[in-house]
């Protein structure tokens, strides 16, 4: 696949490489389907985005920490820092996910001037990145085989890492996080 909506000079050590449900996208963003589908100029490129997004983004760990509200924490390395993303709490029965289930984030990155206002980047941030964009792709593909893979290949002391790392993070946010269906949970939640 060419990619179109990425940036063409960078690549992902691990890729996601998963394929996008249409059932889950539509499910997640009905708004990129049907009538409002037809009326929404950048639908097109917002569902050619998420796909280049899932194949071609870096695989991160991403954990449960609240099922009222539903809040999934999602890790990047490079950043050091965790970004806190907001879903309807149905998912979290309808996955049968509890507090610190492990589930996969899929990250993009952008290099503006300074980090995003809800971003606390960490001690072993490499200061290439100061945003990005996180999608929790267990919502958003079929390819159960290779999220599997993707969490086995992650050391247990790295999903506590991040869980810890949350815990902070709620000290200095309390109740703050993002928009969590794609394209949206690029947007700082400050």
């Amino acid at each position: 696949m060419r990619v179109i909506t990425l940036d063409k000079s960078t690549y992902a050590t691990i890729p996601g490489g998963v394929s996008v449900s249409t059932k889950k996208l539509k499910m997640m963003r009905p708004d990129l389907y049907g009538l409002k589908g037809l009326v929404n100029i950048w639908g097109w490129y917002e569902k050619r985005h998420i796909k280049e997004h899932l194949l071609y983004g870096a695989t991160e760990p991403a954990i449960v920490m609240s099922k009222k509200p539903f809040v999934v924490a999602a890790y990047t390395e490079d950043i050091d820092c965790v970004a806190l993303l907001k879903f309807p709490d149905e998912y979290a029965e309808m996955y049968n996910l509890d507090i610190k289930s492990r589930l996969i984030s899929i990250n993009t990155y952008g290099a503006e001037q300074t980090f995003q206002d809800d971003i606390l980047p960490g001690q072993n941030c490499d200061n290439t990145w100061t945003s990005f964009s996180q999608y929790i792709v267990d919502f958003l593909t079929d390819d159960i085989d290779v999220l599997i893979s993707h969490k086995e290949q992650m050391d247990n002391d790295l999903w506590e890492y991040v869980y810890n790392l949350v815990l902070e993070y709620q000290v200095r946010h309390p109740n703050t996080w993002r928009d969590g269906r794609p394209y949206f949970a690029a947007i700082s939640a400050l």
